[in-house]
């Protein structure tokens, strides 16, 4: 009776907080800070409006429910159409008057100065339509991460072209100049409108480092891993086999580098193979030290049914092969959830089934019935299932007492057979004020520091748990 109470309040909040949604705008470029939102107004539940509201500039999305489960990113301003899981919004700083769709996604701000539109074009530019420039304040423009040819450039500023004659940097003037490119990758191309100062910066250049081996792809592939700075590499979702692996550079035997470790350990140069055991992994090393770490991706279960979305309510799942996930007699409430990996919403699974189905990546939330469950979940082929845990006993009433309750001050808690493993103190909404771990048959519950109101304890044995209904006056 008292477990079905907590389901129930709990249900009736959700559907409560559901009915009454709120489309906000969050990030630099909005609000000034990734943990503040920007409310919009809505007379429909569909058309959201915020008029005379000063961008700052910079980056930002909208999303529903100041929660990032559902949130709308796109690559245009000032308008475009968002979509979930997009990504971040440039804006350029001014004040406008904002319309969102949460239908459609489609977006529009209104009333600012014009934004020039640039562009960087010529034959050293592969795109035909040439390279679109971003800015955050409408004066200076750039693109990151551009890969170039042998030729010539030029910028298209609102269909006028400048040109220059000096590279890498340089002062635009008219139509007449070609800026001389020498083909390469290069970290970022920029251009001042105001001033007409542009700079192609190179990307540097670091050395390639590889996985070689018959634990890889075999001893004659190299399997390139990926870097920001030239001494840490990385690489994820590796599958290796059982067998032995090296770390080489220039997918050359000149440099190279193992050790006798698995799977962590510091490799030294032309040290012993390392021996792998099969499983699909992510990978570490430093070039410098040698140090190397394979480890499996962490994938975790996260949203309304485990008490909360995002960073703080991620529960890990456990896995011996980096593909398999799983979590056993694991707690979930009426609400929605998610798969996600490295407790991050880059990489994230989700589908419309319960409790069997295939989860697609930016997937729809899993809706949950409450309840113990057995979860089982395969990164690969996004196949989950919630199955009823086997070995979930709930308490007989009589094996336990809790007093004074209500209480003022402390809740005393009992056991009369099996030591106590675990208390979680979980107010109303769902979310965990406290957890303590007596390892006894009895514990204290210091109440002193919580608000008076209504709060359930969730109490667990080496075999069995309960919920119960605590009462702070």
């Amino acid at each position: 009776m008292k477990r079905n109470l907590l389901y129930s309040l709990l249900v009736m909040l959700f559907v409560s907080f559901s009915s009454n949604a709120q489309v906000s705008m969050i990030g630099p470029g909005a609000s000034g800070d990734w943990g503040i939102d920007v409310d919009l107004t809505s007379t429909d539940g569909v058309n959201w409006t915020l008029d005379n509201f000063i961008m700052p500039g910079g980056e930002f999305k909208f999303r529903l429910d100041h929660a990032w489960s559902v949130n709308w990113g796109a690559t245009t301003f000032p308008s475009g159409t968002g979509t979930q899981d997009g990504p971040n919004i440039l804006a350029i700083a001014g004040t406008y008057n904002i319309t969102f769709n949460q239908s459609t996604g489609e977006y529009n701000f209104s009333g600012g100065a014009p934004i020039p539109t640039v562009k960087l074009i010529g034959t050293a530019v592969t795109s035909v339509d040439g390279l679109l420039m971003a800015t955050a304040d409408a004066e200076n423009y750039y693109v990151n991460n551009a890969t170039l040819v042998d030729g010539t450039a030029q910028f298209d500023v609102d269909a006028t072209v400048y040109g220059g004659d000096t590279f890498p940097g340089g002062v635009v003037s008219d139509a007449t100049l070609f800026i001389p490119v020498v083909g390469g990758d290069y970290s970022s191309v920029t251009l001042n409108i105001a001033t007409g100062e542009y700079t192609f910066t190179a990307a540097p250049i670091f050395q390639i480092i590889s996985i070689i081996g018959s634990g890889a792809a075999g001893w004659g592939t190299d399997t390139d891993l990926t870097t920001t700075d030239g001494i840490t590499y990385t690489l994820s979702g590796l599958t290796l086999s059982t067998g032995e692996i090296k770390f080489r550079q220039g997918n050359d035997w000149a440099v190279n580098w193992g050790d006798v470790a698995w799977p962590t350990g510091v490799a030294t140069q032309g040290g012993p193979n390392i021996p792998t055991v099969a499983g699909t992994y992510s990978v570490t090393f430093n070039r410098e030290t040698g140090a190397y770490n394979f480890f499996f991706p962490i994938v975790s279960l996260t949203g309304s049914a485990t008490g909360g979305w995002g960073d703080g309510w991620d529960f890990d799942l456990t896995s011996t092969d980096g593909v398999n996930y799983s979590r056993a007699n694991f707690e979930l409430i009426a609400g929605e959830c998610k798969f996600r990996e490295g407790n991050s919403w880059a990489v994230n699974w989700g589908g419309a089934d319960w409790p069997t189905g295939v989860a697609t990546l930016g997937g729809a939330n899993i809706p949950s019935v409450p309840g113990f469950y057995d979860i089982t979940f395969n990164k690969v082929t996004g196949d989950y299932n919630f199955a009823p845990a086997l070995a979930n006993v709930t308490f007989d009433n009589g094996n336990f007492k809790v007093y004074p309750n209500p209480s003022q001050n402390v809740w005393n808690v009992a056991s009369a057979n099996e030591a106590i493993t675990s208390i979680q103190i979980v107010d109303v909404l769902g979310k965990t004020v406290m957890t303590v771990a007596p390892q006894a048959t009895s514990a204290v519950i210091d109440a002193a520091a919580l608000n008076s109101g209504i709060y359930f304890a969730r109490i667990a044995t080496a075999s069995a748990t309960s919920t119960i209904k605590l009462v702070r006056n």
